[in-house]
């Protein structure tokens, strides 16, 4: 394939257009990378990797703008760039990468959730909503095992007051 046309699009975005009238998207740091120019010819699989490699790095940024407005679980994270058009490799990437920079932590997502509702909630329902958030059972035990006991039962103990 030949590239016959290079744009500069919105923002950090170049659209490289090709001989058989197909184009593709690329970040500008990995087009820089790939020193494209038009005239270049450029095989399929470079390409498609090239493509690859710029899906990974736009599901990360996506992945860190959405876990900045607050703390997500691992699956709330795939489940968010599945809903945005990544495929299931890509988003697994972007969740190891995550975790590698210590950004997500489901064990600490539990330990926080669990003190944040505990006060309003009993702990099967909030274990049930981890769970549907993700959690694994084994760190939802973790997260209450490290809470005070006696704590619980005056939670417990004021939720029961409430309902009666």
């Amino acid at each position: 394939m030949k590239i016959t046309e290079i744009l500069k699009r919105r923002g950090r975005l170049r659209e490289i257009r090709f001989d058989d009238g197909t184009y593709i998207l690329l970040d500008l740091k990995l087009f820089e990378e790939a020193s494209l120019k038009v005239g270049d010819e450029i095989e399929e699989q470079t390409l498609l990797s090239a493509v690859e490699e710029d899906d990974k790095q736009r599901a990360f940024i996506k992945s860190v703008d959405y876990i900045s407005r607050a703390i997500k679980t691992k699956k709330q994270v795939k489940d968010y760039l599945l809903k945005k058009g990544f495929s299931l490799e890509v988003a697994y990437y972007a969740i190891d990468k995550l975790k590698d920079y210590g950004y997500i932590d489901d064990k600490e997502y539990a330990k926080s959730y669990v003190e944040s509702t505990s006060k309003t909630q009993g702990k099967r329902l909030v274990s049930f909503k981890l769970m549907q958030k993700g959690v694994k059972k084994e760190d939802i035990e973790v997260a209450y095992s490290e809470r005070d006991e006696e704590i619980d039962r005056e939670n417990a103990k004021l939720l029961a007051e409430k309902r009666l």
